[in-house]
């Protein structure tokens, strides 16, 4: 019976055919979106415009740092004032510094070549430590005319009026009675000037004060201001 079955699975066997195995074809990649499959990809274009304009701001920049490092390294040297300068005062060598500033600039500063021909001159207006020295705030003082004399008076602090006094103030010179004496009983007398220079000199702690006077009352002036007895009365004050 046994050996009946196995004669029938091996009839059976031989006439069932052998499937062979499919090989599965892979699906092919989905094509680039903007192109079709199989084409090579696009290069980018480059626009003559924007090339052009890149290589514009190329040359104005390299300009610009040319100009800026051309400016910057051209200096020049000008005169500053190294103290606090009265108007009236006269300029000398120690209160004068310099400062380099850029060139090219619309400037009426004295450069520090000239310091020869600004030393001696006056200030025409007060110049604060630092001021930059210019042909506006440095002049030659006032002119003394034909007939007219430079008389120095020595005076304290009780002698001149507070109000600090410049080249070109008017004023005049008052005789005054002795030390802690009686007021005098008519007008005393008086004579009119102009400021030349002021001068603080600190061995005697007075000041200085230069005036212009008629060449005919020169000598009483300076007579009446050896004695001491005199004060000083500012009428008016020069315009700056």
């Amino acid at each position: 019976m046994s050996n009946t079955n196995e004669a029938s699975t091996r009839a059976k066997t031989a006439r069932t055919p052998r499937r062979r195995p499919v090989a599965l074809k892979k699906a092919d990649a989905p094509a680039s979106p903007g192109r079709e499959a199989g084409q090579p990809p696009t290069k980018s274009r480059r626009r003559p415009a924007v090339i052009a304009a890149g290589v514009a701001l190329a040359i104005v920049g390299g300009l610009g740092s040319w100009f800026y490092a051309s400016t910057v390294g051209d200096t020049v040297t000008v005169l500053t004032t190294s103290a606090d300068i009265a108007r009236g005062a006269t300029i000398t060598s120690e209160n004068l510094t310099t400062l380099q500033i850029a060139g090219g600039q619309d400037t009426t500063a004295v450069a520090a070549e000239q310091a020869a021909s600004v030393i001696g001159e006056t200030a025409t207006v007060d110049l604060p430590t630092g001021t930059m020295i210019t042909s506006d705030n440095v002049g030659a003082g006032i002119a003394v005319e034909t007939g007219q004399s430079i008389v120095g008076v020595a005076l304290s602090v009780a002698q001149l009026p507070s109000y600090p006094l410049a080249a070109g103030d008017q004023v005049r010179l008052v005789d005054t009675p002795v030390s802690q004496g009686d007021p005098p009983a008519s007008s005393p007398e008086s004579f009119e000037a102009t400021v030349f220079t002021t001068r603080f000199d600190e061995g005697s702690s007075t000041w200085i004060v230069d005036l212009v006077v008629p060449q005919s009352q020169a000598a009483d002036i300076a007579a009446r201001g050896a004695t001491g007895r005199v004060a000083l009365i500012l009428d008016s004050v020069a315009a700056e």
